[in-house]
C-alpha cells in the first residue's frame, strides 16, 4: 500500500505571514508618514538596514533557505509601493531613460555629421567650403546643446 506523509511547518508559515505583514506596514510607513518619506527619499540605506534587521529578527534560528523566504515575503509590500509610485509618477521612469537614450543617439548622429562636414571642408570649391563651415558650426552647437541636456550643464566658476 502506498502511503504519503505531509508535514506542515507552522513556524515557517507564521514567519512568512509575519514577514508579509511587516513588509506591508513598513511600506505604508515609508509612503504616508513624514519621517518615513524622509527615510525613503534621503536615507534609503537606513530603510534597507531596518528592513533587513527586521527580517533577520524574524528569521532567528531559521535555516538559510527559510531566511531567504522571509526576505522575499517581506519585500512584497516595498515592491508594491515602488511599482505604484512609478505608475503614478507624472513622467514614467522608462520614458526618462528613453529620452536619455534618444539624446545619446542624437549626439552620435551629430558626431557622424561633423565627420562628413569636416571632409566637405577639404573640398576645392570655396562656396562649398563656406557652406560646410557654417553647417559644421551649427552641428557643433547642436551637439553641445544636446550634450548639456543629456548630462546637465556645467557650472561656470566665478
Amino acid at each position: 500500500m502506498l502511503e504519503m506523509q505531509l508535514s506542515i511547518d507552522l513556524l515557517l508559515i507564521g514567519r512568512c505571514s509575519a514577514a508579509i505583514v511587516w513588509g506591508v506596514l513598513f511600506a505604508v510607513f515609508l509612503q504616508y508618514n513624514r519621517m518615513g518619506q524622509f527615510i525613503a527619499e534621503k536615507r534609503t540605506w537606513l530603510a534597507v538596514v531596518i528592513g533587513v534587521g527586521a527580517d533577520l529578527l524574524l528569521g532567528t534560528g531559521a535555516a538559510w533557505w527559510q531566511l531567504w523566504m522571509i526576505v522575499a515575503f517581506s519585500s512584497i509590500g516595498i515592491i508594491a509601493r515602488s511599482l505604484i509610485n512609478e505608475h503614478n509618477a507624472p513622467e514614467p521612469a522608462l520614458n526618462a531613460y528613453r529620452t536619455k537614450w534618444e539624446m545619446q543617439d542624437a549626439i552620435d548622429f551629430c558626431g557622424d555629421a561633423i565627420g562628413l562636414l569636416t571632409a566637405g571642408l577639404e573640398s576645392e570649391e570655396a562656396e562649398l567650403r563656406g557652406k560646410a563651415s557654417k553647417a559644421l558650426a551649427q552641428v557643433y552647437k547642436a551637439q553641445r546643446l544636446i550634450t548639456e541636456a543629456r548630462y546637465g550643464r556645467k557650472q561656470k566658476r566665478s
